[in-house]
């Protein structure tokens, strides 16, 4: 099977001939560069083999997009900028918050080029997913990047102001889309940071997620054909608040990093039970599986192989992608990654 085959097979519930693989990794040095980075994306899928690329923007774009004022690091094991300026300081440029249109700026025209370059490389013989957060998660990066603290205070102080920028944001989210759809993407990799108990209540989720995600998801449904919701962080996922999303063909989570308490993470196993028709895609630990004190290859790949065949034991069927829960680490050699395609082709095939 081809590698767009074999997504595509899965997508459709018929059988395909092994487990699916893939990965994304940050890559500041060369993200903000439309021939550079679209050169390092195609690098790094063939290095490695995988079954389907996640275009891995830098994760500040939105923000950068809106005005964000960013000083760039120039090391490559540390992905985030430093925020000069954000472009909310308060509830009142909540409100204000307008929608953008990707024609008339440089950081989606950007972005846009990157995705047509990929797609056509490919020309469909591998899929490509775009990169999108959620209305909340990029409302979250406009105020303080990846600091929930002060979404949550505009939540419960300013819901009107919260409301009109998840408007906005919700539209610029279409109108980027639809442009990424135009150049050639196969879905999208939707990104929420907004699923764990601790960090928000179901009532919240209620107003301020669900109907602009959903929405999200409808606007896309009949457009795409492979789409996968990356639920961030790895403690208390309220996993069952996405059983009515629409347009979501996988799910992506960190279902077996190495926290205080195993209990509060979210098993294949769990997961496999409520959502028997999506695609399950993880089971690496991308903190420590690559880790080696002495750098042995065998050991890496030993522990690699323990972790698919615990996920296939989980998964119970094939309908599973092996990956990493959220972004490959940046400080080991990316040889090591391509030891996933060695496990994957030993122990992945479908029996």
């Amino acid at each position: 099977m081809t590698k767009a085959e074999r997504i595509r097979a899965m997508t459709e519930h018929k059988p395909v001939d092994r487990v699916g693989i893939s990965g994304w990794v940050h890559m500041p040095m060369v993200d903000r560069h439309v021939k550079d980075f679209s050169k390092a994306t195609i690098d790094f899928t063939d290095n490695n083999g995988w079954d389907f690329i996640k275009l891995m923007s830098n994760g500040h774009y939105f923000a950068e997009a809106y005005g964000a004022k960013i000083r760039w690091r120039n090391d490559p094991k540390e992905w985030s900028g430093e925020f000069l300026d954000y472009p909310v300081h308060g509830a009142e440029d909540l409100g204000k918050l307008p929608v953008l249109n990707p024609d008339e700026n440089p950081v989606f025209q950007r972005e846009i080029a990157i995705a047509q370059n990929v797609c056509t490389h490919y020309n469909g013989s591998i899929p490509v997913l775009g990169t999108i957060f959620t209305p909340l998660t990029w409302m979250q990066e406009m105020m303080r990047s990846t600091v929930p603290g002060p979404a949550i205070q505009m939540m419960a102080d300013h819901p009107k102001e919260v409301h009109r920028a998840l408007e906005a944001l919700l539209e610029t989210n279409k109108r980027l889309m639809d442009r990424m759809l135009d150049a050639g993407v196969d879905g999208f990799f939707v990104s929420t940071q907004w699923a764990c108990s601790s960090l928000i209540s179901k009532a919240q989720m209620d107003e301020f997620c669900h109907p602009y995600d959903k929405e999200l998801m409808r606007y896309i449904k009949d457009r795409t054909w492979f789409n996968m919701l990356h639920i961030h962080y790895c403690e208390n996922l309220q996993f069952e608040a996405f059983a009515d999303y629409e347009g979501i063909q996988a799910l992506n989570w960190e279902s077996c990093t190495q926290i205080e308490d195993m209990s509060r993470l979210t098993p294949i196993r769990k997961v496999r039970e409520l959502y028997p028709d999506k695609i399950l895609i993880g089971g690496i630990d991308q903190h420590h599986d690559f880790h080696n004190a002495e750098n042995d290859r065998e050991a890496i790949k030993d522990v690699l192989r323990r972790r698919l065949l615990t996920a296939l034991e989980e998964c119970g069927d094939y309908r599973f992608i092996f990956a990493p829960g959220c972004a490959l680490p940046m400080d080991v050699d990316r040889y090591v990654f391509t030891l996933m395609q060695e496990v994957v082709l030993e122990e992945g095939l479908a029996k």
